[in-house]
C-alpha cells in the first residue's frame, strides 16, 4: 500500500493505494493532465449539496447529485472517464486500454467488501466501453452524456468509483467526494467502503505532508486515517488499521529519537508495506547512524518488542533505561524466548552484573514463570543488593517454595544484609505458602521477634502482612493482638482482620468489626475485598437483613461492578436462604466467569436442587465458560446431596476425557462421599484404593462421615487410623469415631477415644447456632446461660417435648457420648444450641415469619426430628443451615428428604 516504499525498496508498483500517493511510479510512461497534490492544509469538509466550488484541473462538473430513477438510486459524481483511470481527455483507444487492463489486473488494497472488487470491474468495463465507442455512444445514447461529462453511477458503485481514484492519484478529489457522500443516508449501505477509500486518501496526504515538512499536518492526516477506520466496526480488523497503527508509531519514535538517515515519509510508507516487507523494514532502520537507544525506548513504549529487539544488538551502547525497558517490555508480552534473547545480549555485552538490571531480569522470569532462571540470575550475580534478594524472595514465594525463601533468609541474616519492609513481607508470606505451612508457624514468631527488635513494628504494611499470617494459620488471637496494637491502620489491614474472623469460623467478630470501622475510620472506604468478607460473614450466619443492609452499601458504593463481589452475594442470598434472589443477582451480571458460575451451582447445591445444578453445569459450558476443579466439587457435591449417584459417576468421569482435568484430593473426597452417603461404601473404599495420588484427610474424613451415618465400624476404623496420622489435632475425627462407637453400644472403645482426646489435650468444637431477629444477631451453644431469657426457652422447649412424646416422640440420644442415665441424657439432647436458636425464633418473631438459623456443625438426628415436629405443629417455615446443607421445614417435611 505504499509506493514511495516499493520505489525505494525496488519492488514493482502494483497495489492500489502505490499509484494514490505517486502515480507517476506505475504510469511514468504517459503524461497526465492531473496535477500533482498540492495541499495538505486543513480543509472544510463538503457535502453533497456544496460541490459547486470551481476547479482549473478538472474537465466536469463539480458537482455530486443524487437522481431517484425506477432502477436502483444513482449518483452523480464530478469526475470523467478518463479521469477515473488516470488517462488524458480525448486519449488514445490503445492507452485507455492499457490503463484499464493495468488497472484491472491490479492489486485492490485488502479490505474492500466483495460488492466493491466486483463493482470496480464492472466500472472499469463500462468505462472502457464508453471511451472505445465514444462517437457511436455520443450519438446513439439516450441520455447523450458525452465521456467528458460528470459521471452518473448507481450508489452500488460508488465505493469501487473512489478506490479507482485513489489508484490513480485522485487524492483530493477521493477526500472531498467521499467526506461529502460519508454525510448521505444512501451511502449508508456502502458505507465500508467508502471509509476506507478516504482513508487511503488520508495516508497518501500524510506522506505529502511529510514531503513538504509539515509534520503536524501529516499526523492530522493518519489520526483521520485512524479515526475513519476505527468509527465502523467492520474496518477495526482490516490490516490497513494495523498497518497505519504501526506506521504512525515508527514516526513517533524516529521524531523521538532524533535519528538521521531515514525521513518520516520514507518510514511512513515503508511500515505501510506491513510485514512482507519486514526485513527490508529492519536493514534500512539497522543502517541508520547515530544512538539507537531513544528508538529503541520509544519501540518498546509503542509495544513493538520485535523491532526494538533486532535493533537492539546494533547498539553498541545501550543504556540502563534501554536495557529495562526490553525486560519490562517482554513482561507484557508475556514471551519468555525474547526474555531470554534479552538476557542473552546483557551477557555477552557484560551488562549483567549491573545488580538493577539483575534485579529486573529475576523479576522478569518470575512472571514468566520461569524460576529456575531467576535462581541462576542470583546465583551468577556478584554483587548483591537488598533489592535483588527482595526480587528473589518474592520469586520464590510466588511460587511456593517458602522454605527456600526461609534458608536463604537466614544466610541473608548471616552475612549481614539489613532487611527492609519489604523483605519481611516477602518472608512472612513465605510462611504460609509451603506444603509443611503448619510447622512453620514458629518460624513467623521467629520472624515476628526480628521485625520489632529492628524497628518495623509500627509499620502499616509490615503489620498488616503479620496480621495474615497469623490468620493464615488460624491464630485469630495472634492476629486480633497485631491488630490491636497496630498505630495506623489503613483499609487493608481492616480487611485482612475482617477476613480472618470470617475465615476462622468467627462471622460474628468479622460484621462487628466492620460495623466498627465504619464507625472509627470514616475517612476510610472499603472495597471489594473487605465486602467479600463482609458478605461471607453474613452467609455464615444466614443474616439476610444484614446481608440485604451490605447488599445496599455496594450499590451505593458502585462495587456492584467487581465479580467476586457479585459471586459472594449469590452465595450469601443462598445460604440465607433466599435462593430466588440469588438467581436474580446472577442474572443481572453480564459477564460472568467461572467464579460466578460456580457460586450459583452450589447455591443450588446446598438446598439439595442437584439436578438444577447439574444443568447450571451444563449451560455454563455451552456459554464457553471452561469449568475449574472448584466447578467439580461445586457439582459433585450437589450431586451428593441429593444421592444422585449415577450422574456424579459420569460428571467425574468427564473430568479427564472432556476437559482435561486430572481429579485433584477435593474431588476424589467428593466422589466418597457421593457413594458413601448412598451406602454404597465398598464402592467408596475402592475409590480411595484405585486412587492416582495419596488419599489426603478430606478424602478419609469424607468416608468416616459416611460410616458415622451408616454405623460402618470396620471402615471408620479404618479411616480414623489414617486420620489420626494425617491431623493428630483434629478433635472432629475422634469425636466422630467415638459417635461410631457409641450408636455401636461399643462403651469400652468410647472411652478409649475419649481418652485419647484427654491425653492429647483435644477439646470438641462446642455446637453453637445463630439467629437473625430485627437485624440483630443472637448467639447460642448448649451451656450458655447469659441469655436473659433462657429459662423461658428451656421452659417452652420442655411443653414441646412432652407434646411431642404425646405423638410418640422418642429422644435420639445416641448422640451423647457419656454412659449417663436416660433422663440425663434427653435433659442434654434438648439443650442442644439449636433448639435454643429455635425456640428464641418462636418467642421473638411475629407469626408466620420465617426462621432462619446457621449452625457450625452437622444437625444431629434429634435436633432434625424436633424441627420437623415444630414447623407441623406451630405452623412456621423453619431454615437451618448446617455445615453441609440446607434444611427447609415446613409442614413436618424437610426438603432433604431425611437424606443428609
Amino acid at each position: 500500500m505504499a509506493a514511495l516504499a516499493h520505489a525505494l525498496l525496488g519492488i514493482p508498483a502494483r497495489c492500489g493505494l502505490c499509484r494514490a500517493i505517486h502515480p507517476h511510479l506505475s504510469n511514468a510512461s504517459r503524461p497526465s493532465p492531473i496535477s500533482p497534490i498540492s495541499r495538505v492544509s486543513t480543509r472544510t469538509t463538503p457535502t453533497l449539496a456544496n460541490l459547486t466550488a470551481p476547479r482549473s484541473r478538472l474537465n466536469a462538473v463539480n458537482t455530486v447529485t443524487v437522481h431517484s430513477a425506477p432502477a436502483p438510486v444513482t449518483v452523480e459524481i464530478p469526475v470523467t472517464c478518463y479521469q477515473l483511470i488516470g488517462v488524458p481527455d480525448q486519449a488514445e483507444k490503445d492507452e485507455v486500454i492499457k490503463a484499464v487492463m493495468d488497472l484491472k489486473i491490479s492489486q485492490v488494497e485488502e479490505g474492500y467488501t466483495e460488492n466493491a472488487i466486483k463493482s470496480r470491474q464492472d466500472l472499469l468495463m463500462d468505462v472502457r466501453d464508453k471511451l472505445i465507442a465514444e462517437p457511436e455512444y455520443a450519438g446513439n445514447s439516450n441520455e447523450n452524456i458525452l465521456p467528458t461529462s460528470a459521471l452518473q453511477i448507481p450508489w452500488a458503485w460508488f465505493g469501487a468509483a473512489l478506490c479507482l481514484l485513489q489508484e490513480v492519484g485522485e487524492v483530493e478529489l477521493v477526500l472531498d467526494i467521499g467526506q461529502a457522500a460519508i454525510q448521505h443516508p444512501e451511502a449508508k449501505p456502502y458505507i465500508h467502503d467508502i471509509l476506507l477509500s478516504v482513508a487511503v486518501a488520508e495516508c497518501a496526504t500524510a506522506v505529502i505532508g511529510f514531503e513538504k515538512n509539515k509534520v503536524s499536518q501529516g499526523f492530522e492526516a493518519i489520526a483521520r486515517a485512524q479515526s475513519l477506520l476505527r468509527s465502523k466496526k467492520s474496518l477495526e480488523k482490516t490490516p490497513l488499521l494495523s498497518k497505519i497503527d504501526r506506521a504512525k508509531t515508527m514516526c513517533e519514535c524516529l521524531i523521538v529519537s532524533e535519528l538521521t538517515g531515514l525521513r518520516l515519509e520514507e518510514a511512513l510508507t515503508m511500515f505501510l508495506l506491513g510485514k512482507d516487507n519486514e526485513a527490508a523494514v529492519v536493514e534500512k532502520l539497522q543502517r541508520v547512524d547515530g544512538n539507537k537507544n531513544q528508538l529503541i525506548q520509544s519501540l518498546c513504549n509503542q509495544g513493538d518488542l520485535k523491532l526494538a529487539l533486532q535493533l537492539f544488538p546494533h547498539e553498541p551502547n545501550p543504556s540502563q533505561q534501554t536495557c529495562e525497558l526490553l525486560i519490562l517490555s517482554c513482561i507484557c508480552q508475556d514471551s519468555l524466548p525474547d526474555g531470554l534473547d534479552v538476557h542473552r545480549h546483557l551477557v555477552n555485552g557484560g551488562w549483567d552484573q549491573d545488580p538493577f538490571l539483575a534485579t529486573k531480569l529475576i523479576e522478569m522470569y518470575s512472571e514468566l514463570d520461569s524460576i529456575e532462571n531467576a535462581r541462576e540470575v542470583f546465583d551468577k550475580t556478584r554483587k548483591r543488593t537488598i533489592y535483588m534478594w527482595n526480587a528473589l524472595f518474592r520469586a520464590l514465594t510466588l511460587a511456593g517454595h517458602g522454605t527456600e525463601v526461609l534458608n536463604l533468609y537466614r544466610q541473608m541474616n548471616a552475612i549481614g544484609v539489613p532487611s527492609d519492609r519489604f523483605t519481611y513481607t516477602y518472608v512472612l508470606k513465605a510462611c504460609v505458602v509451603s506444603e509443611c505451612s503448619s510447622s512453620l508457624l514458629q518460624k513467623g514468631k521467629e520472624i515476628h521477634g526480628h521485625i520489632l527488635r529492628h524497628g518495623y513494628g509500627a509499620h502499616v504494611h509490615v503489620t498488616t502482612t503479620l496480621l495474615d499470617m497469623y490468620a493464615r494459620f488460624g491464630c485469630v488471637s495472634y492476629a486480633s493482638s497485631v491488630f490491636d496494637q497496630m498505630q495506623n491502620r489503613n483499609v487493608v489491614s481492616w480487611s485482612a482482620m475482617i477476613a480472618c474472623y470470617a475465615k476462622n469460623a468467627r462471622p460474628y467478630e468479622a460484621l462487628e468489626l466492620f460495623r466498627k470501622m465504619i464507625l472509627e475510620a470514616p475517612d476510610l472506604f472499603p472495597n471489594s475485598v473487605t465486602m467479600v468478607s463482609v458478605l461471607q460473614a453474613c452467609a455464615a450466619l444466614a443474616a439476610l437483613e444484614q446481608g440485604k443492609f451490605i447488599h445496599g452499601y455496594i450499590l451505593r458504593r458502585g462495587l456492584d461492578s467487581t465479580l467476586p463481589v457479585m459471586s459472594s452475594l449469590i452465595t450469601m442470598y443462598a445460604r440465607c436462604g433466599k435462593l430466588e434472589l440469588a438467581q436474580q443477582v446472577f442474572n443481572k451480571i453480564k459477564r460472568k466467569d467461572v467464579v460466578t458460575w460456580n457460586s450459583l451451582i452450589s447455591s443450588y447445591g446446598i438446598h439439595g436442587y442437584g439436578k438444577r445444578a447439574i444443568q447450571v453445569f451444563e449451560d455454563m459450558i455451552d456459554h464457553g465458560v471452561s469449568p475449574s476443579y472448584i466447578s467439580f466439587v461445586s457439582v459433585l457435591g450437589a450431586c451428593s446431596h441429593e444421592g444422585l449417584v449415577e450422574e456424579g459417576k459420569i460428571i467425574f468421569q468427564s473430568m479427564v476425557r472432556e476437559h482435561g482435568l486430572y481429579p485433584s484430593i477435593e474431588q476424589y473426597a467428593c466422589m466418597v462421599d457421593l457413594l458413601g452417603r448412598a451406602n454404597r461404601l465398598d464402592e467408596a473404599a475402592k475409590i480411595i484404593d484405585d486412587m492416582r495420588i495419596v488419599p489426603g484427610a478430606q478424602v478419609w474424613g469424607a468416608l468416616l462421615g459416611s460410616c458415622r451415618i451408616h454405623g460402618n465400624v470396620e471402615l471408620a476404623e479404618r479411616a480414623s487410623k489414617r486420620l489420626f496420622e494425617l491431623e493428630p489435632r483434629n478433635a472432629g475425627n475422634y469425636v466422630l469415631l467415638a459417635d461410631i462407637y457409641a450408636e455401636a453400644k461399643m462403651w469400652d472403645e468410647v472411652k478409649r477415644v475419649k481418652k485419647l482426646l484427654e491425653d492429647r489435650e483435644l477439646q470438641k468444637v462446642p455446637g453453637r447456632s445463630w439467629i437473625e431477629v430485627n437485624r440483630k444477631i443472637y448467639s447460642f451453644d448448649s451451656v450458655d446461660e447469659f441469655n436473659p431469657q433462657m429459662e423461658q426457652l428451656h421452659a417452652l422447649l420442655g411443653e414441646l417435648s412432652m407434646e411431642m412424646k404425646g405423638r410418640g416422640y422418642k429422644p435420639q440420644t445416641k448422640v451423647v457420648l457419656y454412659d449417663l442415665d436416660e433422663e440425663e441424657k434427653e435433659r442434654i439432647v434438648l439443650g442442644h444450641s439449636e433448639k435454643l436458636a429455635v425456640a428464641f425464633g418462636l418467642i421473638n418473631t411475629k407469626p408466620g415469619e420465617i426462621i432462619r438459623i446457621s449452625k457450625n456443625l452437622r444437625l444431629c438426628e434429634d435436633c432434625h426430628y424436633v424441627t420437623k415436629f415444630i414447623s407441623r405443629f406451630t405452623n412456621r417455615e423453619i431454615l437451618v443451615r448446617d455445615v453441609n446443607r440446607f434444611h427447609h421445614f415446613r409442614d413436618g417435611v424437610c426438603s432433604c428428604g431425611d437424606y443428609w
